[in-house]
């Protein structure tokens, strides 16, 4: 009889045991608000949202020109903001991980027209090594972060400074 109690008491001990380790603890779910800037002088439009899908770990950028000329996104100078300051620029598409870094041509946002493009935090884009190694892009942590956005209009610049909130809540089960 204490045989089969004892099964039965390990059976359940290990099957809870599985079910705590399968959960992978608790879940949170990230949520952001979206940025637009002002316009200038009804001539630009700028918005930033973060992309939450599990966590947070992009951004989108979208522009807007209302003007007739050819606005320049310049993106050496177009920066991520964590905790209040500037930390890095930022990599997308087309942009090798190696050399994310490395300066960056600026995109053309012709007249009339609007321009997105999905943005990830240099700073926050490492390589891991080992079996499962490779590039792998950190979330972006809760709290204030942004981008500091910098556009040419003929000679004129103009410094866009956007800040996303991003929250972190547990789950409900």
């Amino acid at each position: 009889m204490w045989i089969v109690r004892n099964i039965v008491i390990s059976i359940l001990c290990v099957a809870g045991l599985f079910s705590i380790v399968a959960s992978g603890g608790p879940k949170y779910v990230y949520r952001s608000n979206q940025v637009t800037g002002t316009d200038v002088d009804g001539r630009v439009s700028v918005s930033l949202q973060a992309l939450c899908y599990g966590s947070c770990k992009a951004y989108l950028l979208t522009i807007l020109n209302n003007t007739n000329k050819d606005i320049e996104l310049d993106w050496n100078k177009t920066l991520y903001i964590s905790s209040g300051k500037t930390s890095g620029g930022f990599m997308f598409e087309g942009v090798l991980y190696k050399d994310r870094n490395n300066r960056k041509p600026p995109d053309i946002i012709f007249p009339g027209q609007e321009f997105s493009k999905k943005i990830y935090p240099n700073k926050l884009v490492d390589y891991t090594s080992g079996k499962y190694g490779g590039w792998v892009h950190y979330p972006i942590p809760a709290g204030e972060n942004g981008a500091y956005v910098t556009l040419r209009i003929g000679e004129e610049e103009i410094n866009k400074r956007l800040i996303v909130n991003i929250t972190r809540k547990k789950a409900a089960n």
